[in-house]
């Protein structure tokens, strides 16, 4: 759909754009391709079709900062939030540039392709094609090559849910794995199957997603319904490949998402909290409010990834795990703050510091910035004050949770 407004940079802050070139998406389609080869008859062809000259992209970073002399040159690839519909790398420069300050490093933010016009894998597509970017950039980009072990990918909201997508395609198509991933908010589950989604008392400032699309009219609109219609009766008519999907998914009233169709919605890149397998990531710093929708996701990804043989995921992925050759379990943190919303690092609050504090001590320890080994995973619950404890009893309802991975039976009529 579209950007929203600039966000202030911090003081002491540059911002370098330029465009990462197309060769780095086609590099990206042929690994996606191999990857979503399984899926490929249920998803639409035209985020091949290139329609620009690159990716919007920017550094942010402290002048002088010495960066490219260091041995350990910590780099942030940042996935910005907004549904996958809305926002930019611009809008997240109030975050960016103060992971960049606080952190001691370099962010690459890139404005992916944004849905409806751009539908799954556009954005996958073009967050590999950073992640390849910085593995092996031209000569004329002003850097070397960058170690793997260098980068963490961090984003939030859609982003951080991108991020996670991210390395399990990274994962998965066998290349070079991050030092970490720091997901705030992460949206993992486009089927909106968790309790807290749906929960009649959240305080959130997001509301409940779950009657799925309420269209604005405009001609995007009107074209993407169109387009929606006929790929969801190829699928259904022409019977090209595997049902892939649960019976939930099947809507009278049409699209569930805008950024994917229904039928696609278990596919691990699309929802990563639904894959075979969250094992063998690298290690994970998942973040949420405590009074936020997405915050049973953030909990039961980051239980998945920690015992993958415990926590299997949906019912209709039965036996899959056993065959999944990822079986190692990930070093997960998950930090949940109390009373808090959505993304609440946009906002000033001691959570928010403690926050910053937490990631930044995350991406040193992950890039060996401090030369310390990283503790065993963890799940937290932190009070306003910085204090930290276990989870409390209402965050464990997701894990008993029998209807993971199926899509609530509720209209845009019900939330009226």
């Amino acid at each position: 759909m579209g950007t929203s407004r600039p966000a202030p940079v911090k003081a002491d802050v540059t911002i370098n754009e330029f465009k990462i070139d197309n060769k780095y998406r086609h590099e990206a389609q042929a690994h996606l391709e191999k990857i979503l080869k399984p899926y490929e008859h249920v998803l639409d062809t035209e985020w091949k079709d290139l329609k620009d000259d690159g990716i919007n992209t920017e550094w942010i970073q402290v002048p002088n900062d010495g960066w490219e002399k260091r041995e350990i040159r910590k780099t942030i690839l940042f996935l910005h939030g907004g549904g996958y519909c809305l926002c930019s790398k611009e809008s997240h420069r109030g975050i960016t540039s103060s992971l960049a300050k606080k952190a001691d490093t370099r962010v690459l933010a890139i404005n992916y392709r944004l849905a409806p016009q751009n539908q799954f894998p556009a954005a996958l597509q073009d967050a590999l094609a950073a992640y390849l970017y910085l593995l092996n950039p031209p000569k004329d980009a002003g850097f070397e090559p960058i170690n793997p072990k260098n980068i963490v990918i961090s984003g939030v909201s859609a982003g951080g849910g991108l991020s996670l997508a991210l390395g399990l395609a990274i994962r998965d198509a066998g290349l070079p794995s991050c030092a970490g991933i720091a997901g705030w908010s992460p949206f993992v589950d486009l089927t909106y199957s968790t309790p807290s989604i749906t929960d009649d008392e959240s305080v959130d400032y997001i509301s409940n997603p779950t009657g799925g699309i309420n269209y604005s009219e405009s001609q995007v609109t009107k074209e993407f319904k169109e387009k929606a219609a006929a790929l969801t009766a190829k699928i259904k008519n022409q019977n090209l490949g595997p049902k892939i999907w649960h019976e939930s998914f099947d809507r009278p009233d049409g699209r569930f998402q805008i950024y994917a169709p229904n039928e696609g919605l278990a596919i691990p890149y699309v929802s990563p909290m639904l894959a075979e397998s969250l094992g063998d990531l690298p290690p994970l710093l998942l973040v949420a409010g405590d009074d936020e929708r997405l915050r049973d996701e953030a909990i039961y990804f980051a239980h998945r990834s920690v015992e993958p043989a415990k926590y299997k995921g949906p019912s209709y992925n039965a036996g899959k795990f056993e065959k999944s050759p990822f079986q190692v379990p990930t070093n997960t943190t998950l930090e949940i703050y109390e009373e808090m919303p959505h993304v609440f690092q946009a906002f000033e609050h001691a959570c928010t510091t403690t926050s910053y504090e937490r990631t930044v001590e995350f991406i040193d320890r992950v890039t060996n910035t401090l030369n310390e080994p990283l503790p065993p995973s963890s799940y937290n619950c932190i009070s306003a004050k910085g204090e930290f404890g276990p989870l409390k009893e209402h965050h464990k309802k997701v894990l008993k949770w029998e209807k993971i991975g199926i899509v609530p039976n509720i209209t845009q009529d019900e939330l009226k």
